[in-house]
């Protein structure tokens, strides 16, 4: 096994809506994903010096025992009965608490390389139920292409694009998001969502069109507790753009530009207070 080095893209929600919240907290989503380029992770791999994993970080906060890659790594095994003796090396550049499914585009990387080594590779449809039980996004990273998402995550359409040429430009603040913090929040918000079917939502999406509405439900919980992102949200729009919205739950926020220099500008004035600020286009 020689070594080898995968790079892991982020995604971005355009849109969110809690479409149902499911017996046990769950809940259902309408949601349209988009990769992007960077931020990114790395994941280093090199040959084992024991059997199974043995992982390590660069964010010290990651728990090198309970993670997205050392259970989408058990899970396989199991599954497949395959569990090559490997060192891997995680290089964080996606933020954690972001919104931008870091953990679950690693967790994608790694089941990919799994697969491709393995003996016998999964079928795609095993290998899709493997990445569903890591974790909700981990699915879409394996197609990693423009996405409606519903479901917990695992009814994936891919989206048409438009002639239109927008420029994106993502800011990632230094606040960190709690997932599950978001939703239980929301939750608060929501006393009887539990007992009551909120797909009615879904009917409002008819076009399958990436860049959808960009609204989020979260953001009626997450703001109130982090002003400062709200306040992002509102400079987008006093820099010009289009849309603006929150990028899954938090903290990373998203603005739409119909001018490029408008864009340039925005991310440089971003940069200015100390966030880290990503430009790229997009078809709408």
């Amino acid at each position: 096994m020689a070594p080898i080095t995968l790079r892991a893209n982020c995604k971005i929600n355009l849109s969110l809506r809690i479409t149902s919240v499911l017996p046990g907290g769950y809940h259902t989503l309408d949601s349209f994903f988009l990769p992007l380029p960077e931020p990114y992770d790395l994941v280093h791999i090199t040959p084992g010096e024991s059997d199974g994993l043995a992982l390590s970080c660069s964010d010290p906060e990651l728990d090198p025992r309970d993670n997205t890659l050392t259970r989408a790594y058990g899970l396989y095994a199991e599954i497949h009965s395959f569990s090559p003796p490997i060192a891997l090396r995680l290089e964080k550049g996606i933020p954690s608490g972001a919104g931008l499914g870091g953990g679950s585009s690693d967790a994608a990387v790694l089941l990919r390389y799994l697969n491709k080594v393995a003996p016998q590779a999964l079928d795609a449809t095993t290998l899709n139920s493997v990445a569903t039980q890591v974790g909700a996004d981990v699915p879409f990273f394996l197609q990693d292409r423009p996405c409606r998402v519903r479901g917990i995550g695992d009814i994936l359409e891919p989206c048409t694009q438009g002639e239109t040429v927008f420029w994106l430009v993502l800011v990632c603040p230094k606040v960190k998001v709690s997932t599950s913090w978001a939703y239980a929040a929301w939750d608060a918000l929501h006393p009887f969502s539990a007992s009551h079917d909120l797909t009615r939502q879904e009917s409002e999406a008819k076009e399958m069109h990436f860049c959808f509405h960009c609204i989020n439900d979260l953001e009626e919980a997450v703001f109130p507790a982090y002003p400062e992102l709200a306040r992002i949200k509102h400079e987008f729009f006093q820099q010009g753009a289009a849309a603006a919205v929150m990028s899954g739950s938090g903290a990373s926020q998203i603005g739409l530009f119909r001018d490029q220099h408008a864009a340039r500008n925005a991310a440089v004035f971003f940069r200015g207070k100390g966030m880290r600020a990503y430009c790229h286009t997009a078809l709408c």
